[in-house]
Order: structure tokens, then sequence, then C-alpha cells
């Protein structure tokens, strides 16, 4: 069974990171689906709620377990083995305090980072709830 990752496929941050899991995922082991698709979303997980999805990257591990944000992108990481080098940096002491908070901290401000990617997003979606 393939992990799932959620994503919000208006916001250019996150369309950019599951691009670039796509392209590293040349195993197989993620599927990408786009949290705006919600009639999908409801019906394959009805315990999610869909504002909660537009905030961060939520992950469906393998072993059903939802993970969110950094914990999320950190078991992502370990499912493609062009990051592997990367990963035993996402377990040092303290990247458990760290971590989401770095995640936090650049997901509060995807405005600003969208604009180096040339867009801003649509229709205001990454603003955090």
């Amino acid at each position: 069974m393939k992990a799932v990752m959620l994503y919000d496929g208006l916001c250019v941050l996150c369309t950019q990171t599951q691009k670039t899991v796509r392209w590293l995922d040349w195993l197989g082991r993620v599927e990408r689906l786009d949290a705006q698709r919600r009639k999908i979303v409801n019906r394959r997980f009805p315990e999610l709620e869909n504002e909660d999805l537009l905030g961060e990257i939520y992950v469906r591990t393998h072993d059903q377990r939802w993970l969110v944000g950094f914990f999320g992108m950190r078991y992502i990481a370990r499912q493609l083995p062009l990051s592997w080098p990367l990963v035993p940096f996402l377990y040092l002491p303290g990247m458990n305090i760290l971590g989401p908070k770095v995640y936090r901290w650049i997901a509060k401000r995807r405005y600003a980072i969208n604009k180096f990617f040339g867009n801003d997003c649509v229709n205001g979606t990454c603003k955090i709830h």
C-alpha cells in the first residue's frame, strides 16, 4: 500500500513540493492527492476536516496513521531513496521540536515564499486558518 500525501493544489509552494516528491519517487511509494479535490478526499478520508488540509501537508502512512506537517514530510523523505542521505539529519536530537517550528514558520510565510516561484497563491488558499 502506498503512502498518501494530501497537499493544497492551489498553493504554489505546495504544488512545487508535490512535483519534487513525484520526481524523487521513482519507486512509486507515494500517492499525491490534491486536497482541493474535496469529493475524492471526503470519500476516501471522511475523518479529515477540509479546512485543516489547507494549512499543512497531511500524510497517510502505510500503516494507516496520519502525520502532519514536518512529521509527514519526514515520513515522505524516508520513502524516497534519493532523499535518504538527508533523512538522518531529520532525526537528530531536537528535530522533533525544531522541525515543526521551522515547518510552521515556512507555512505561515507561504505568500512571500511563493513569489520566489513566480506566483502568488490562488484565492488566498495558502493562508493558515
